[in-house]
């Protein structure tokens, strides 16, 4: 029998198994996670803030040789009482500050809040529907965080915050007027957690191992460079306290190896200036994907260099939370849920998968080409397969099946090998063991020849 003959016969093989597979699956090229859309409720968020008085104690008359007071509230805490709204950046919280128990002075002021965050998604690659296939080829993965009004002097503090008018040195009344709630800019920074931390929800009373506004009562968790008595606690530098406070970062002298907590070297570490504009805000997190699904990340802002906060400009964004629009009673139980505008907002994470875009790419270079074909071969018949192994259907086996589709979309354009190139040695060449499919291609040579 000629070549020629052989030929045709491996080209209507391959042809059936194109015609005879079932299609690829229809699956999206991107899947967006989001708490409340599509069934998903596997997001997570915290706040961590901390105040610092710049010169507690001072009066006009007094000039006291300690440095402010940090940790007025909030200090170390995490699990953010499932607030509507998680804070990013340098607040102007007080233009007052205390003096002792009761008497406030401006000598003693401003007083400046800390706020900072952390988000993760869990369960977004798995083999359940909606989740990211494991092996799939990710093109991008954007972190959507929609920009609000701050809290305010009052809504950060809840119950804790000081009056408008306060009693100062010899009964005078000073006026206290609170920072509104506005719209802010300034440069985000997110960089990846490497330890997990202590997220939850804690409305009751005050105790041992929790700290309180108040009102808002948040699990603690203690960071390893959050310690009052330091350099930057001594210096009264309330630009340096935004370091010094909250989780170590990579390269902190002050800590001892193995104690970092967030690294604000690593290659995927995103710093991004945003606009005051009220919507959502894009970080590129391609970089950031394994720790945002898993411990999570921590996203910080500062003041630029030489300024500070004061009652008309914060320097930071604010972000809608994943619970944002829910009601809760004092034990956590949800009284109302959050609206379908409010759900909208709540942040989101949007993967683009790339290995999804061309059925029959198994390593995920654009192409459908040998080197899928030899990805295939070398799984063919096996069980509990992936993407990445030439299981392009996801059930779970690489077969004929998925040689159909693997065939269907050659070199991206649908067009089929050369028959030539199925029947030559090139084709045994890319398929190490298993030799099931060259046995498979084999046997329909010879039944074909048999029967002339």
């Amino acid at each position: 029998m000629s070549t020629q003959r052989y030929s045709k016969v491996v080209v209507v093989m391959w042809m059936c198994a194109v015609a005879l597979s079932p299609a690829a699956p229809t699956l999206a090229e991107t899947l967006t996670f989001q708490q409340g859309t599509n069934g998903y409720d596997r997001a997570q968020d915290a706040s961590i803030r901390w105040a610092y008085t710049t010169n507690w104690g001072d009066s006009a008359t007094v000039d006291r040789d300690h440095a402010g007071d940090v940790g007025a509230y909030e200090m170390w805490s995490t699990g953010a009482g499932r607030t509507s709204i998680l804070e990013v950046g340098h607040f102007f919280q007080s233009t007052v500050g205390g003096f002792v128990k009761g008497v406030h002075t401006v000598e003693a002021g401003p007083v400046y809040r800390y706020s900072r965050m952390y988000i993760r998604f869990r369960d977004v690659f798995g083999t359940g529907a909606g989740q990211v296939p494991p092996g799939i080829g990710i093109a991008s993965a954007t972190l959507k965080l929609y920009n609000t009004e701050d809290l305010g002097s009052a809504g950060s503090a809840g119950g804790a915050v000081l009056s408008e008018t306060l009693t100062g040195v010899d009964n005078v009344s000073l006026s206290n007027p609170h920072n509104a709630p506005k719209l802010n800019a300034g440069t985000i920074s997110v960089y990846p957690s490497l330890i997990p931390i202590s997220y939850g929800f804690d409305d009751g009373t005050s105790g041992k191992g929790k700290v309180t506004g108040k009102e808002r009562r948040r699990g603690k968790q203690e960071w390893a460079q959050g310690q009052c008595c330091n350099t930057a606690h001594e210096e009264n530098d309330p630009v340096a306290m935004a370091f010094q406070l909250g989780p170590a970062d990579v390269g902190n002298p002050r800590i001892s190896p193995g104690e970092e907590e967030i690294d604000s070297t690593h290659p995927g570490a995103i710093n991004v200036l945003q606009d005051a504009t009220e919507e959502f805000k894009d970080f590129d997190v391609l970089g950031l994907l394994d720790f945002l699904t898993g411990d999570g990340v921590f996203i910080t802002s500062l003041s630029p260099d030489g300024q500070l906060p004061t009652l008309d400009i914060n320097y930071g964004n604010a972000y809608r939370s994943s619970e944002f629009g829910d009601v809760y009673d004092k034990d956590g139980n949800l009284l109302i849920g959050g609206s379908a505008a409010d759900i909208a907002t709540r942040p989101m994470l949007v993967i683009e998968l790339g290995g999804l875009a061309i059925p029959g790419d198994a390593n995920g270079d654009s192409f459908v080409d040998v080197a899928d074909l030899g990805i295939l071969g070398a799984n063919f018949n096996a069980t509990d397969m992936q993407w990445n192994t030439g299981d392009f259907n996801l059930d779970g086996m690489t077969d004929v099946a998925d040689l159909g589709i693997l065939g269907a979309n050659w070199s991206g354009g649908g067009q089929l090998p050369d028959a030539q190139s199925i029947l030559g040695m090139e084709l045994r060449a890319v398929i190490p063991e298993p030799m099931t499919l060259s046995l498979y291609v084999l046997s329909v040579l010879m039944v074909g020849r048999r029967r002339r």
